[in-house]
């Protein structure tokens, strides 16, 4: 099993080095059209191509959902929804971002935390162990997700997150994976969590689920 490790471990080291890390968090990876990359450069993710995210800074990424925990979990869309799009967060801004309760949560995503500062939502799933993050489909602006490295002791990287505007019009969907047997053997990319967030003309509100 060995090889198998160091080959799990490879990948998620040199992850880091075709990533680009979005404004305001550490080590995240932005999601957009397919477009030339410069020699050197990293090059964006064409929606539904399962790709691995950049590993982030676990000691940032733990002190802000420490500080955001401290707070009780509000509805989705307890404060209004900015009527003009916004930047992306910065660190401190997600640091002090209370918790949210999402439109729907299943079983597979009990264990996960959502924050939302402005009209931005963040997704964090600590302990989960994530292979891959994937945008099936939907609007790749502002969009962006990385994988925590690996810690205690495993080979394997622990902790996603996923982040993404919430704007009405918009329409998404973001696939987590996990390792599990398969026609792969023990390590197989297996789906664990999908996250669909959509916002209809005349809906009062986003839905946002994570099952």
């Amino acid at each position: 099993m060995k090889p198998r490790f160091a080959l799990i471990g490879a990948m998620a080291a040199g992850v880091a080095g075709i990533l680009a890390a979005a404004p305001g968090v550490p080590g995240a990876q932005q999601a957009g059209a397919p477009r030339a990359a410069a020699p050197g450069a990293p090059q964006a993710a064409a929606p539904g191509a399962p790709q691995a995210a950049a590993p982030g800074a676990p000691q940032a990424a733990a002190s802000q959902t420490a500080a955001s925990d401290a707070g009780e979990e509000r509805p989705l869309d307890a404060e209004p929804f900015p009527a003009e799009p916004s930047k992306q967060p910065t660190a401190a801004e997600w640091k002090a971002a209370p918790r949210v309760r999402l439109s729907r949560v299943g079983p597979a995503a009990a264990g996960c935390r959502a924050y939302r500062a402005r009209e931005w939502l963040r997704l964090r799933c600590p302990e989960l162990t994530v292979s891959a993050i994937s945008l099936l489909g939907g609007k790749t602006e502002g969009v962006a997700f990385w994988i925590d490295p690996p810690r205690g002791g495993s080979e394997l990287p622990r902790g996603g997150e996923v982040m993404f505007p919430i704007r009405r019009g918009d329409r998404r969907v973001i696939q987590i994976l996990t390792f599990g047997p398969g026609y792969d053997g023990p390590f197989t990319l297996l789906p664990a969590i999908v996250v669909q967030e959509h916002w209809l003309e005349g809906d009062p509100a986003p839905t946002v689920t994570a099952s």
